[in-house]
């Protein structure tokens, strides 16, 4: 399974050369959120992988570009935190997922590019809701791809 990780455009010369570092997502200057590495399924459909890029521009005080990294899941990444973005941060250990196996099977749908319909679960996700976070640093040479964003203005 392919994800992709966003970062700042100005980021790119860093990551090639040291890789993806787990961090805090701050929230209100704090940093509550779990510690990892914040990663979402690739596609390649453009306007949903695009999605959160374009979540972050428009959320970035600085008005930065981002540029995309995408990257194959091992099984050296589990366990890991997958689920709808609000409940990865409020309850991490109810979306901890131990395997690539299980990562499949529950959130398959959203790696074949499909938005997923209400699940059994009762609840209803979107594309845009669905996020991954590893908690382990990602190797540079473990990335396959980089998206770059336009210069920015």
């Amino acid at each position: 399974m392919l994800v992709i990780h966003w970062a700042n455009h100005n980021r790119t010369t860093s990551i090639l050369g040291n890789g993806i570092r787990p961090s805090y997502r701050r929230r209100d200057g704090k940093s509550s959120n779990p510690k990892g590495v914040y990663v979402y399924p690739f596609s390649r459909n453009k306007t949903l992988i695009g999605t959160w890029r374009r979540n972050l521009k428009t959320w970035d005080t600085q008005l930065a570009n981002y540029n995309g990294f995408v990257f194959k899941l091992v099984e050296e990444d589990f366990p890991l935190i997958a689920g709808y973005w609000f409940s990865n941060r409020s309850a991490p250990r109810e979306c901890t997922v131990s395997s690539l196996e299980q990562l499949s099977r529950e959130y398959g749908e959203f790696f074949s590019g499909k938005i997923l319909n209400p699940s059994p679960k009762g609840l209803s996700y979107n594309w845009e809701d669905f996020e991954i976070i590893i908690p382990r640093h990602i190797h540079p040479k473990r990335i396959i791809k980089v998206l770059r964003d336009r210069e920015p203005k």
